[in-house]
């Protein structure tokens, strides 16, 4: 049976706007907004940093960026993150073998250790946003590692005793 074609979804009648925001940006990952959505959160993972900005929800306008933390190399680089209705930040961690929570000032809360090096992301789900689901790859782990890292490149779900935040469109 022959499947049936799919098309793009016209954007003709949408109005697209790109604009620069900031440049010298070598590995774009993680993106998140506190709960008053008055602060972004971002990682340029080769920094090891992730940095704050003021965000204006109405224009979607970002200004003021400084760095909130710094991830030590040896415990990892940044990848994705997401942020939970507390407003702390869960930041998965490329080649730290899990992810950490920070409070809004930037002072760590915990680390959760995952039995897989490489970290990718994380974010809230399930019927009430109390499950972390957390990404890892399997991409550039020696074979000599395979065997003791059986699950490098799975999805996890984690219960942290917190909630995420419902997702929210992008007015920009």
């Amino acid at each position: 049976m022959p499947r049936p074609s799919r098309s793009a979804p016209s954007t003709a009648s949408i109005p697209i706007t790109v604009r620069r925001v900031f440049g010298d940006v070598t590995v774009s990952n993680g993106l998140g907004w506190d709960p008053s959505r008055r602060h972004m959160y971002y990682i340029d993972t080769p920094t090891g940093r992730v940095d704050l900005f003021d965000y204006d929800q109405a224009s979607g306008d970002i200004r003021n960026r400084r760095p909130l933390l710094h991830i030590p190399a040896a415990a990892g680089y940044p990848d994705g993150m997401t942020v939970d209705s507390d407003g702390y930040l869960w930041v998965a961690l490329w080649d730290g073998w899990g992810l950490r929570r920070y409070a809004p000032d930037g002072t760590l809360d915990r680390t959760i250790p995952l039995p897989v090096q490489r970290v990718t992301s994380c974010v809230f789900g399930g019927p009430d946003l109390d499950v972390l689901f957390i990404t890892t790859a399997s991409v550039g782990v020696p074979d000599a590692e395979r065997a003791r890292q059986p699950h490098a490149g799975a999805l996890f779900a984690y219960r942290p005793g917190v909630t995420g935040m419902p997702t929210h469109g992008y007015a920009g």
